[in-house]
């Protein structure tokens, strides 16, 4: 049984052997038939061309890409807490820059001193004057002093409306003021002398000896007891004198001598060449004002050589609605 067994065995190899040369030799047969020659049939190995180069490449840096991506996406996971360490840092150094101990040791350092100051817009005020007031020496520090409180003191003098501080690093420092601007005096009775008024309405500074007094001067206030009344006597007194700056040529501001108030808050103009009163009332200051620019331009108006404003006693504006009152002297 053992030698049928292996006989079997070897006749199974033998067939399968002779199977496959038949196979093979029908191949060959059929590459014959087809005028296949031995040199077509390369059996070395060939050669990968530029393109297939090209292409192996790519997919190796292709790979290698996806590599970098998620290294990427690992920084990206990563730059949060980078960049919030980076504020932090930056932070307390901004804290001990200001106000911890860097302030003081760089405070003392003569690189940081000021050396120059230059202050500009001084019209009635004067740079001397403006930082001995607000206490600007050449001994402060640029890394110390602090602009909004020199601000805070300049806008406490009299005159200066406005201030900016700039710093002009290492060791400059710009000042720029805007003054007020008057438009007229205001009485406040024989003791307390007279202030100045603004276009807005704005008292400022209290006039001193030997300054302009060449402005309307504005009476009666003192008399006003009513905060409210006196505060609406301002306004309309600003409101006359900002129409009358526009150069009317019949009604010119420098032809104003002065504006008186009632202590009811009733408004009365008196002009520089004919001081006779001019009763406005109260309220509708540029209605009025128009009005009377349209009658004195009547009254400026020459009859036989003489201009008719002057026989006139007095003009009021609030006579009636849309109406004007101008009484004549007796002799004229």
């Amino acid at each position: 049984m053992k030698k049928r067994s292996v006989f079997a065995n070897l006749r199974v190899l033998f067939v399968r052997k002779k199977k496959k040369d038949s196979e093979m030799s029908v191949l060959s047969r059929k590459i014959t038939q087809q005028g296949y020659q031995a040199k077509d049939l390369n059996t070395t190995a060939r050669r990968k061309s530029v393109r297939e180069k090209w292409q192996t490449r790519k997919e190796g840096r292709g790979r290698q890409s996806m590599g970098l991506g998620a290294e990427k996406d690992n920084r990206r996971k990563r730059a949060p807490f980078k960049l919030l360490l980076l504020t932090g840092i930056l932070v307390a150094a901004g804290y001990f820059l200001t106000l911890g101990s860097w302030r003081t040791l760089f405070g003392d350092l003569l690189y940081f001193r000021v050396h120059e100051i230059e202050i500009s817009g001084c019209v009635v005020t004067n740079a001397k004057e403006l930082r001995k007031y607000a206490d600007i020496t050449y001994e402060m520090n640029m890394l110390t002093l602090q602009p909004g409180a020199i601000k805070e003191r300049l806008e406490r003098h009299p005159w200066v409306e406005q201030a900016k501080i700039r710093r002009i690093w290492p060791d400059g420092l710009l000042i720029s003021i805007k003054e007020y601007r008057p438009q007229a005096l205001v009485a406040h009775g024989e003791e307390n002398g007279f202030q100045y008024l603004d276009g807005r309405g704005v008292l400022f500074a209290t006039v001193a000896s030997g300054q302009d007094l060449d402005f309307p001067v504005i009476t009666g206030l003192d008399l006003v007891e009513a905060e409210i009344v006196k505060k609406q006597s301002l306004d309309a007194a600003s409101t006359f004198l900002r129409l009358a700056s526009q150069n009317n040529p019949n009604l010119p501001a420098q032809n104003i001598s002065e504006i008186h108030f009632t202590p009811e808050g009733e408004l009365i103009v008196y002009l520089v060449e004919h001081p006779f009163p001019i009763y406005f009332g109260k309220g509708e200051v540029e209605k009025k004002f128009s009005q009377l620019h349209r009658v004195l331009k009547v009254l400026y108006e020459k009859k036989k050589g003489k201009a008719i404003i002057e026989d006139v006693a007095f003009i009021r504006m609030d006579y009636q609605e849309d109406k004007v009152l101008v009484v004549r002297n007796h002799s004229g």
